[in-house]
């Protein structure tokens, strides 16, 4: 199709040589009901007169439309140097983007609108009949929120395979997008040469929250301090300033003046403890931000507003990711992330992790879902994925999102597999520097090649003068 069909500008893609699709695929894979829905796919050619495998691209979220950043990656050292010798075929998942379904467009704005000043009850009450009004308009027009599952993602992908005539092809995939890809392993091995798991979050993590990956990364952090004299002189104890920030935002939270022009503010012009717990995560997702942490904290807690203020606007845009779709990203995570032993529930980790409570929502998530998308997946759903396929996990040192561990128990049941931890990398490590690129593209021309660690070994040393 005409790439301004999918949000492209046709322009630009007749410039970058990419051709854009509107692929059919099956509402269901597992029971399907001869209903389909359009998926916008692009290609870019590899630049290479002699190509190999082109690589697919598995996008994190869920709920995170890809097309529209595009543009950017193609651009990034990353994918230009994969390109040169690899078709990039990158999606919008189901539900996102310019891909069918249409999926109640307004719901994330509504949510973003409610005010962050009333009560845990009033604002539950809010998003459940937020969600159960989206669902009903999605039933009206016979949209299944059973149609949604990285499961069938994954099937998704391989209808484009299929449609796009493609023999073989290789798998780049982070966070979310490794669900997906550990999925097609395990379904579709059939055509798939190689796989990079960056950042993987397998269907038997132990963790299914934010809290204990967050704290990892605290600890890490906290170690490397310590490890240091000068600095562990000047920051003994962020965690005691990240407790006594949130105290106090608790109490009396930041606001946000209406004088700041062009500032769309995730909830209202109030930055609470919330607000700021997800501003510090956010941080931590980044190598380059996350070294201003330690600092932050010291200096907020010490009462610096205009280093609070500056902060806030600096870390809480909306859809720095992309595009984001509140209704898809409840369909798969209400799904397949409810809490499935002691570890996992509420109880558990506020007694846990006492000074983490602003990420525990996790009984606000069990309403939603009671009203959303109440289906339990079957027990087999979680179990480790096996397989022989040549596979590169990278992880990042640093990530709060998805730790080291996360690598290690993803790569115990891939018989083909080799772990790299990234030193003072975060999430998406393999975009950590040219090291991690060579390493990377050098995979996929030769994935019988275990990876020359050299680089690394010297980053490693960097990072500990």
């Amino acid at each position: 199709c005409d790439c301004s069909k999918i949000g492209l500008d046709s322009l630009w893609a007749d410039t970058n040589k990419v051709s854009c699709y509107q692929i059919p695929v099956e509402r269901n894979y597992t029971t399907p009901r001869g209903n389909i829905y359009y998926l916008a796919v692009a290609v870019a050619p590899a630049l290479s007169s002699e190509p190999k495998e082109p690589i697919l691209y598995l996008h994190g979220g869920p709920g995170i439309a890809t097309l529209s950043d595009f543009p950017y990656y193609l651009k990034t050292k990353t994918f230009s140097l994969l390109r040169q010798n690899h078709a990039l075929i990158f999606f919008d998942y189901r539900g996102t983007g310019f891909s069918e379904p249409n999926k109640c467009k307004t719901l994330s704005d509504s949510l973003n609108a409610i005010s962050d000043t009333i009560s845990t009850e009033v604002l539950i009450t809010k998003q459940v009949l937020l969600y159960s009004n989206c669902k009903s308009d999605l039933l009206k027009q016979d949209i299944l929120l059973s149609d949604f599952s990285s499961l069938q993602s994954a099937a998704d992908a391989e209808a484009i395979r299929k449609e796009l005539g493609i023999t073989g092809w290789n798998i780049y995939s982070v966070s979310h997008g490794t669900t997906v890809a550990l999925n097609m392993m395990r379904t579709f091995p059939e055509n798939i040469h190689s796989v990079i798991l960056d950042s993987p979050f397998p269907p038997n993590a132990p963790w299914i929250d934010f809290v204990h990956p967050f704290d990892t990364c605290f600890k890490v952090l906290e170690k490397k301090l310590s490890e240091d004299s000068f600095y562990a002189e000047q920051f003994p104890s962020i965690r005691n300033d990240f407790i006594k920030i949130i105290n106090h935002l608790q109490i009396s939270p930041l606001v946000i003046p209406a004088s700041i022009e062009n500032y769309e503010f995730i909830h209202s012009s109030l930055f609470d403890d919330g607000d700021f717990a997800w501003s510090v995560w956010k941080a931590m997702l980044d190598p380059k931000t996350i070294r201003l942490v330690p600092l932050a904290l010291k200096e907020i807690a010490s009462g610096k507003n205009t280093v609070l203020m500056k902060w806030a606007l600096f870390f809480n845009d909306p859809n720095s990711f992309g595009e984001f779709s509140a209704a898809q990203n409840r369909a798969i995570l209400g799904f397949e992330t409810k809490p499935r032993f002691e570890e996992q529930t509420e109880n558990y980790i506020k007694k846990r992790f006492p000074e983490f409570a602003p990420f525990i929502s996790i009984g606000l998530d069990d309403e939603l879902n009671k009203v959303f998308r109440p289906e339990i997946p079957p027990n087999d759903y979680f179990e480790p994925v096996t397989s022989d396929i040549p596979t590169l996990i990278f992880s990042g040192e640093f990530d709060p999102v998805c730790p080291p561990l996360f690598a290690n128990i993803t790569s115990k049941t891939l018989n083909n597999s080799t772990v790299i931890v990234v030193p003072s990398a975060s999430h998406a490590a393999m975009f950590a520097d040219e090291c991690t690129r060579e390493m990377g593209a050098a995979f996929y021309l030769n994935p019988v090649i275990k990876p020359n660690f050299e680089c690394l070994l010297k980053r490693k040393q960097r990072s500990q003068q």
